[in-house]
């Protein structure tokens, strides 16, 4: 073996997430995407009126950032694109932690979290859910703000588990984590679909940083595209570590034209909405039980981890790809993103089928 340096890489396993879904003819529930589509003409709109030498040239960004600052009301300078929500947390990673240096999420959540702190060889708290409420635990929260820890990361809503967190609520720990020198980062990734933000309290709180995507909200997760906010000084130090673009010419194409389209998003989040409103009244009317309010998901209690799985069996049969891989004591729920009304009815009549045969109630 050639590459000597860094060992303990060795033993970090990362694996291309495999595509074994039928894209075509199945129901993606699995991995909190856009479950419609968009039309197919979209494509030729976005790149019409794009000049011969686009593909040429390499990307300018600038004009996705004026756009971006005028929507979200942050000025530019405090605003740094990143591929996908990750890449931000990543350069976060690089940036503020040593080996051994101690860093907090709640979990379970976004399974990166876990990877970048293998890599950067740090000393991860994970900040328990309460299995009995769905809530977060806040005497650990506040026990592990107290250990002084580099950065505490909380993604509102958090997935599977929401339990989304007021502005008041994120501005209380703000304080307690900028006494204690801890950088805050507050992941927006789902805030779209109707928790609160954080992003007024950058310049008040000069701990805090925001992370955002276009992968949700805005339903095009194949562009990754993603960005940073943060009080003016923070993002000079954190744009110093950007590769020489951030971004490219085609994604910056998609983002500036959703931008400047923004009612094809605000009709996509209104059908999801209702879409979540829909699945939870007819999982209620069959009497199982679900969680999530302000989020494209919903976490369903399958009541025990055997029949969990023979729900997850009898949806792959007919094609409906589900998340049902969690770890005790969460191993009795499925998380299923949520869609267009019409289209989640498709769930529903299987779930009428599971709940007659594996006796759900």
């Amino acid at each position: 073996m050639f590459i000597q340096r860094k060992p303990f890489l060795r033993d970090i396993q990362r694996i291309r997430i495999p595509e074994n879904r039928n894209l075509e003819k199945g129901l993606r529930l699995n991995r909190n995407e856009r479950v419609d589509v968009w039309p197919k003409d979209l494509l030729a709109k976005i790149f019409a009126d794009k000049p011969a030498y686009f593909l040429s040239v390499y990307p300018d960004s600038a004009g996705l950032y004026k756009k971006l600052s005028d929507h979200i009301g942050v000025d530019e300078s405090k605003i740094m694109l990143t591929s996908g929500m990750d890449s931000g947390i990543k350069t976060l990673w690089e940036i503020m932690t040593e080996p051994g240096d101690h860093v907090g999420v709640p979990g379970p959540t976004y399974a990166m979290y876990y990877v970048y702190n293998r890599i950067f060889q740090t000393k991860l708290t994970q900040i328990d859910y309460i299995p009995e409420t769905l809530k977060l635990n806040w005497k650990q929260l506040n026990e592990f703000i107290d250990s002084k820890p580099i950065m505490l990361f909380i993604p509102n809503p958090n997935q599977p588990i929401e339990d989304p967190l007021s502005v008041d609520q994120i501005a209380y720990i703000a304080e307690r984590t900028r006494q204690n020198n801890t950088l805050f980062v507050i992941d927006e990734a789902y805030y779209m679909f109707g928790s609160e933000t954080a992003i007024d309290l950058i310049d008040e709180y000069e701990n805090l940083v925001v992370l955002r995507t276009f992968s949700k909200g805005f339903g095009v997760p194949s562009i990754r595209l993603g960005y940073m906010v943060s009080n003016e000084q923070n993002m000079n130090i954190l744009t110093k570590t950007r590769p020489a673009h951030e971004s490219n010419s085609l994604r910056n194409a998609v983002g500036e034209y959703l931008l400047d389209h923004y009612d094809l998003v605000d009709e996509y989040i209104k059908n999801i909405i209702e879409g979540r409103t829909y699945l939870k009244e007819k999982l209620a009317n069959l009497g199982v039980r679900c969680n999530g309010e302000v989020a494209n998901y919903l976490l369903i209690d399958l009541i025990n981890p055997e029949k969990c799985q023979q729900v997850v069996s009898l949806l792959n049969k007919k094609l409906i790809y589900v998340k049902g891989n969690y770890a005790p004591p969460w191993d009795k729920y499925i998380l299923i993103t949520v869609g267009p009304r019409e289209i989640m009815a498709r769930f529903i009549d299987v779930m009428k089928e599971a709940v007659q045969k594996f006796s759900l109630k």
